[in-house]
């Protein structure tokens, strides 16, 4: 039996996927847009095909790809859980970016929902389905967790499984903030155990002031942005246009601030100042964001930005996925 250990972060804003192999050796990550289309024909006079993932017969387009189509999917809503394609698209598309898989890295699957989400049995179970059709034959077994454990195992296991990370976690509480597209998540774990009365879900996530930014930057640069093109922007700092980069305008950050306030505000709200954590650990592709780090920093001098926050919660996966997996 192999003991890798699969951790699909299936994000409402980019998927993200980390296997750790049954050697302990992570294999190079995969990230795309969370974005579904039906493939179809090929595109007239194109160099070279366009990748697809085929299901049920059907063949879909993912990531960038999907904006080959007049209207690439995006689902937000807990619909994604029942729709018969597209958590299955991206899951089937992340394993065949691995490109040489083909099942000889079958093992153990960790994967995870929303914090309030995930304490419902059958929401864990729809997506164990959805995880299962996208990818048949990688999974020897499939667990389903709140999101923002996988920021703490991260932190706290090595690719083994084993607790490597800061003793002084391992042992006290700890709080945990995952910034997601959709989502703002947070958790407690004491002694590494999951608290479940102190897990919540905000509509906080970073689309709302993302759909502000894209707006403004639409009338700046005179082209229409996607959400992604929008995050991407400002991840680098400037747009690209017409073969130029062109520089954000001033005040572009002010929704992100906003956000970031309205997030800490509740984190306050919820905790205090925070006093009763060893630390509060940041993750997911928001806590790459420092308008949205800094406001909460501001307020938890001890919040600590987790390295990788993009992957951290997919790597939290695979590694406890791993752990898992030896343990079988």
């Amino acid at each position: 039996m192999s003991m890798a250990g699969h951790g699909p972060n299936i994000g409402h804003g980019f998927v993200k996927y980390v296997i750790v192999d049954s050697s302990g050796k992570e294999l190079p990550p995969v990230i795309f847009p969370s974005q579904v289309a039906r493939a179809s024909h090929a595109v007239a006079g194109a160099l070279a095909d366009v990748q697809t993932v085929e299901l049920q017969g059907m063949h879909f387009w993912t990531g960038d790809d999907a904006q080959l189509a007049t209207a690439a999917q995006t689902i937000l809503s807990q619909d994604r859980l029942t729709d018969p394609a597209f958590i299955p698209a991206l899951v089937a598309s992340a394993v065949q970016r691995f490109g040489y898989l083909n099942g000889s890295a079958s093992g153990v699957c960790v994967s995870g929902l929303p914090a309030t989400w995930a304490e419902d049995a059958d929401k864990c179970k729809a997506l164990g389905r959805q995880l299962r059709v996208g990818a048949p034959d990688q999974y020897t077994r499939i667990t389903v967790i709140a999101e923002p454990l996988g920021l703490a195992y991260a932190a706290l296991l090595d690719n083994n499984g084993q607790v490597a990370g800061d003793s002084a976690l391992a042992t006290s509480r700890i709080g945990i903030v995952d910034l997601g597209h959709l989502t703002i998540d947070r958790s407690e774990l004491l002694r590494l155990a999951p608290v479940k009365s102190a897990m919540d879900t905000y509509q906080l996530g970073t689309a709302r002031p993302l759909a502000q930014i894209r707006a403004r930057l639409s009338a700046h640069v005179e082209r229409e942005l996607t959400l992604v093109e929008t995050d991407m922007a400002i991840r680098g700092g400037s747009v690209r246009v017409a073969g130029r980069d062109i520089a954000l305008p001033l005040h572009w950050d002010r929704p992100l601030i906003e956000n970031g306030n309205a997030i800490r505000d509740r984190l306050v709200e919820a905790w205090g100042k925070g006093g009763q954590f060893e630390a509060i650990l940041l993750g997911g592709g928001g806590a790459a964001i420092a308008q949205l780090s800094s406001a909460i920093q501001a307020s938890f001098p001890h919040a600590q930005v987790i390295d990788d926050p993009q992957f951290a919660i997919a790597r939290g996966y695979a590694r406890l996925a791993r752990r898992q997996a030896r343990a079988l």
